[in-house]
């Protein structure tokens, strides 16, 4: 985000702005990172699929 005293930085009145374009703006801008950032679902499915373990018997119980 551009500060107020940036150089190239361009005041527009509330009037002359248009909000629904600005969300869409946003939103489009936000699926483009998710893109870049998320990894495809068949890489997630391979990295966060562990595999089962056969469990541990129980020991016997010891008789005294």
């Amino acid at each position: 985000m551009k500060s107020i005293l940036d150089p190239t930085f361009r005041y527009t009145p509330s009037v002359q702005t248009d909000i629904r374009k600005t969300f869409a703006r946003i939103r489009r801008e936000q699926r483009g990172i998710e893109a870049r950032v998320t990894p495809r679902a068949d890489e997630t499915l391979h990295n966060n699929v562990l595999p089962i373990l056969p469990r541990r018997q129980a020991a016997p119980a010891s008789s005294r």
